[in-house]
């Protein structure tokens, strides 16, 4: 299972290895931030589709 996982593309010179936590630790970070950005993105998403109902909403009130 060497190279089968990701890490991080950083050589430390003169480093006898990355420790063992290094790799769940990496994961949890990756998973934090993309959950970060999906919910915030999920924000904008629904924040502009309730912005277009309300405005499909009040062009229908005024015709």
């Amino acid at each position: 299972m060497n190279n089968f996982f990701p890490t991080l593309p950083l050589k430390i010179p003169f480093s006898p290895g990355i420790s063992h936590w290094w790799d769940p630790m990496w994961w949890i970070f990756q998973i934090l931030v993309m959950s970060f950005l999906l919910l915030s993105l999920r924000k904008v998403a629904l924040d502009i589709d309730r912005d277009r109902g309300e405005g499909s909403k009040s062009q229908r009130k005024s015709r």
